[in-house]
């Protein structure tokens, strides 16, 4: 190792926890950065490179170095996402928070030919600003910022630990497979965009449709479902009374757990339950008395209606204790406690006969 590599690695000892508390304030604005923009990500990661890999890059490429300074992937950071239109979103509130050394920074998406696939991600160099609010010894340090989906992220991994850093010298067979790979994962990602965003206009027309009272002909599924309880009129005036029984704040629950429920007992539009909470209203309201006039419940789920509901319609339609044990054990999973519920209900059942 040459004179200059070897001050380079004086420096790079100096300077090692400069870095490490840089990684720090890096990672955490990365990760407040993911939560301003309402982003769940995989992770976000750093790494301070270690003298050993420092030293072995030094000797594969100390000429291109005359300082420290001009080595920008000391200090390494990543933000893996789940959608690739989540990169340039990150992207930009990056430029906004740090410095951007643009002539070193590079999107390879926008480095391939356009009949070519490959390894697709954003890149950084980035720093601190001097004069705000962090020390002066880590400001002006320059460190990488990588942004990447899970599956860009998987072909790096792949591509990396296999071993082929790149094409040269590697047979053209592999290459094309390599390509393909690249390509299948790139229109994967694609996929998933479309797929989300499938999901929220279909959220959007369902709910539109379920406030404007035009939804029964609506089959049930996870969002229909959880759209309705949310947001229609009667649904949420029974889930409102039932909490008022106990005082208790209605928190937000997904019903999905309740769809098998609603099949079992033949509900599979969301103008079945519309009939269920005509016919059911007031034995619903009844039943959730019995069970929580003496509770000390300060929550109950927005799920709660649908519990009552249910058991009044076994109830008004004159489910046999059979059927009643079949039912609750969907979701009790357990035969000997359905068995003593639905006795219970058959007890108020003829209580409320009585």
């Amino acid at each position: 190792m040459n004179l200059k590599s070897r001050l380079i690695l004086e420096d790079y000892r100096k300077q090692r926890q400069d870095f490490v508390k840089l990684g720090d304030v890096a990672h955490a604005m990365l990760a407040d950065i993911a939560k301003e923009l309402g982003l769940t990500v995989l992770a976000v990661e750093h790494r301070v490179k270690e003298e050993k890999s420092l030293a072995g890059k030094l000797e594969r490429k100390g000429d291109c170095y005359n300082t420290l300074e001009d080595i920008t992937d000391i200090l390494g950071c990543r933000v893996i996402c789940f959608l690739s239109d989540e990169i340039d979103k990150i992207g930009k509130k990056v430029e906004e928070r740090f410095v951007i050394d643009w002539e070193n920074s590079s999107d390879k998406r926008t480095l391939l030919k356009e009949n070519a696939f490959g390894y697709l991600s954003l890149h950084y160099i980035c720093s601190l600003p001097f004069g705000d609010k962090w020390p002066d010894e880590i400001c002006g340090k320059k460190f990488e910022v990588q942004i990447r989906t899970i599956l860009q992220h998987a072909w790096s991994a792949i591509h990396h630990d296999i071993g082929y850093k790149s094409d040269f010298g590697v047979p053209r067979d592999i290459n094309r497979q390599f390509a393909r790979l690249a390509g299948l994962l790139e229109l994967a990602d694609d996929e998933f965009v479309r797929a989300r965003d499938n999901m929220l206009n279909y959220t959007e027309d369902i709910r539109k449709r379920i406030i404007t009272d035009d939804a029964d002909d609506v089959t049930i599924n996870m969002i229909s479902l959880n759209e309705y309880v949310l947001h229609n009129k009667k649904m949420q005036q029974l889930i409102k009374e039932i909490a008022d029984i106990s005082n208790a704040e209605i928190k937000p629950i997904d019903p999905e757990s309740y769809i098998p429920q609603l099949a079992f007992l033949g509900v599979k539009k969301l103008g079945d339950i519309e009939i269920m909470i005509k016919e059911n209203y007031a034995l619903s309201i009844e039943l959730a008395k019995k069970a929580l006039a003496n509770a000390d419940l300060d929550i109950v789920s927005s799920s709660v209606a649908l519990r009552f509901l249910c058991r009044a319609e076994l109830i008004n339609k004159n489910y046999q204790f059979d059927k009643i044990v079949e039912f609750l054990n969907i979701s009790l999973r357990n035969k000997e406690k359905a068995e003593r519920q639905a006795s219970l209900l058959l007890k108020q059942k003829g209580a409320l006969n009585g």
